[in-house]
């Protein structure tokens, strides 16, 4: 309710100027669902010139298609009612027509539950039947919902995803509407299809969302998804690194064209970390956990144990490292090259490695005098 609240004075101002304004969107239904709310998005029937002379900062974010950012007590996307007009690449309108009321506004989203307005005394408006949908924990399409997905397919993972994350069942012509215009996939951008899934694993029933994804066709025109060979449904929301590795890990999909998914180069780095602790704590040796957790995050050793079945106290393991880095061992590799009189090559890089395994698993102590004795001991290498 605070974040609604912080809203009101610029409901307050547009109206003071003659203008309507009410909350829409994300942050209604949260209200609704008694669920957090991070933004509070105003429609308005002001045009963002109008918008943007009532109010002393304000950004242009989207002024081509209505809408302006206003900072007054926090930041807020104040849209002006409008329509859109065609959707020649099923993503985003051509253009968009500004109108003066709210009904037209709100009957052009995307889903019935995301399609109400709170005026400024809190009262919900409602044309589309949100609210029931909301108590019946219903995913449906605002009018027709062959027309919603052609005119912006990335609806149909977003209606996957708000399955995930409410924990909802997609009403049944919305999903067979879903089957019908699955191949309009492939005109989304690889980025906005990335976020919708990332948010889809971390929902409440990811198994749900993606077991949607799979029944109705979408998954077979997702980039690197689509040569996937089954997907599996896993009930503990996680991230879209970690899911993409256990894929791999179980032979259902491998690294090749992981690229086309355009993430960022720590995520590739995740995934392949992913896949080494999910075989290392497969084969089960002694001294696992030391190495996993002096090598790799925490966060992805938790996560990966969580679809392993291990039990093992992670950060526990962390926390009783014998060292942080290879910086932490008492000696270092020129210690060690004047000690044995020899130059360096490729066998002081494996006698460091296997010293600091060696360190790491507590077979050795970090202590030079320690340390050297085991140097000559493995002076051979």
């Amino acid at each position: 309710m605070d974040k609604l609240k912080s809203a009101l004075p610029v409901l307050d101002q547009l109206q003071r100027a003659g203008y309507e304004a009410y909350i829409v969107g994300g942050a209604v239904r949260n209200h609704l669902l008694e669920l957090p709310i991070s933004d509070v998005d105003i429609t308005t029937s002001a045009l963002p010139d109008e918008v943007e002379a009532l109010f002393e900062r304000t950004v242009p974010i989207g002024k081509e298609h209505g809408t302006v950012m206003v900072i007054l007590n926090g930041t807020f996307e104040v849209t002006t009612f409008r329509i859109d007009g065609d959707y020649e690449d099923h993503r985003r309108p051509d253009s968009v027509i500004f109108v003066s009321d709210l009904k037209k506004d709100l009957l052009r989203r995307d889903f019935t539950v995301n399609a109400m307005a709170l005026d400024h005394s809190m009262s919900v408006i409602d044309y589309t039947g949100g609210q029931n949908d909301l108590e019946q924990r219903l995913i449906r399409a605002v009018g027709d919902a062959e027309r919603r997905f052609t005119e912006d397919a990335l609806r149909m993972i977003r209606a996957a995803r708000f399955q995930s994350v409410l924990d909802f069942t997609i009403e049944s012509q919305t999903l067979e509407a879903m089957k019908t215009c699955a191949p309009l996939i492939e005109y989304v951008a690889v980025e906005r299809i990335i976020v919708e899934l990332q948010k889809l694993l971390n929902g409440l029933q990811p198994s749900r969302g993606m077991n949607t994804l799979t029944v109705s066709g979408i998954v077979n025109y997702l980039p690197y998804f689509r040569g996937w060979q089954e997907v599996l449904l896993l009930e503990a929301p996680m991230s879209l690194e970690v899911y993409i590795a256990f894929h791999i890990f179980k032979g259902l999909a491998d690294m090749d064209g992981m690229r086309s998914l355009k993430l960022s180069n720590d995520s590739y780095r995740t995934i392949k970390q992913a896949v080494a602790i999910l075989q290392q704590l497969e084969q089960q040796e002694e001294f696992t956990m030391e190495r996993l957790v002096y090598h790799y995050p925490l966060a992805t050793i938790e996560a990966c144990q969580k679809l392993a079945g291990n039990q093992s106290d992670a950060k526990a393991y962390r926390q009783a490292r014998r060292i942080h880095s290879r910086q932490d061992i008492a000696v270092n590799g020129h210690d060690v090259m004047t000690h044995l009189k020899r130059e360096g090559g490729s066998w002081l890089k494996v006698m460091l490695a296997e010293m600091e395994d060696a360190i790491i698993t507590g077979q050795l102590k970090n202590q030079p005098d320690a340390i050297m004795k085991w140097v000559d001991e493995h002076g051979e290498i």
